[in-house]
């Protein structure tokens, strides 16, 4: 597993940077309104390019890597599952184009089935689930393919109402030290859980508060 390092991070022209590190095992709440902390989670997974800085993942610079070449598993606000696929098609969907070896994959991926408690839902498609079970399938679906970070977007706070560090322990791998997981986040109930955090301002804000 390895640290997630944001090197002043800037995700939208004149938003403040972000300067963290969240080590191998620990998880590190993005405190930012919805449209920042959405804009840096696509930054840091690759689907936008940032404004300024940098974005390493175990010492490798990843900004100008494409998002499956990182190595980062990402949960975007509302899960964004597949409706026409079933459930078990969803969660192996994160596992396509990845270069690792598939029996391995396909191992994980049952044990994170199983650790979140989502056997019973494999054949169902989504608007089938509760908001709860869309959530832990979207979870499964980003850590089928054995990333070493996983990034969260999750403005409106845990949908089954449960502590996120519940769900967050049951996905590492057993003799690993854990995943670094950024969660980004303006739901303080979320927010005092995690602990750990670092507090971003829009730039509206931003700029006020320098002045």
């Amino acid at each position: 597993m390895a640290t997630l390092r944001l090197c002043e991070l800037v995700a939208l022209p004149a938003d403040a940077p972000v300067t963290l590190d969240v080590p191998a095992g620990a998880t590190v709440a993005l405190a930012a309104p919805p449209r920042v902390g959405t804009a840096l989670a696509r930054v840091v997974v690759g689907l936008t390019a940032p404004a300024a800085g940098a974005v390493l993942v175990g010492g490798r610079d990843v900004t100008d890597l494409p998002p499956l070449r990182r190595r980062i598993g990402y949960v975007p606000a509302g899960g964004a599952l597949l409706p026409h696929l079933t459930v078990r098609r969803n969660i192996a969907y994160g596992q396509r184009k990845r270069e690792r070896v598939r029996e391995v994959a396909d191992t994980w991926a049952a044990t994170v089935v199983e650790r979140l408690e989502l056997a019973p839902t494999l054949d169902l498609r989504p608007h089938l689930l509760s908001e709860g079970q869309r959530f832990r399938v979207a979870l499964a679906r980003a850590m089928a393919c054995l990333p070493e970070v996983l990034v969260i977007d999750l403005p409106a706070g845990a949908p089954d109402g449960g502590r996120l560090t519940d769900l967050v322990g049951r996905l590492s791998p057993p003799d690993a030290p854990g995943l670094a997981v950024l969660v980004c986040t303006a739901d303080e109930a979320v927010l005092a859980e995690l602990g750990d955090q670092v507090r971003v301002a829009p730039a509206d804000l931003a700029a006020e508060a320098g002045r």
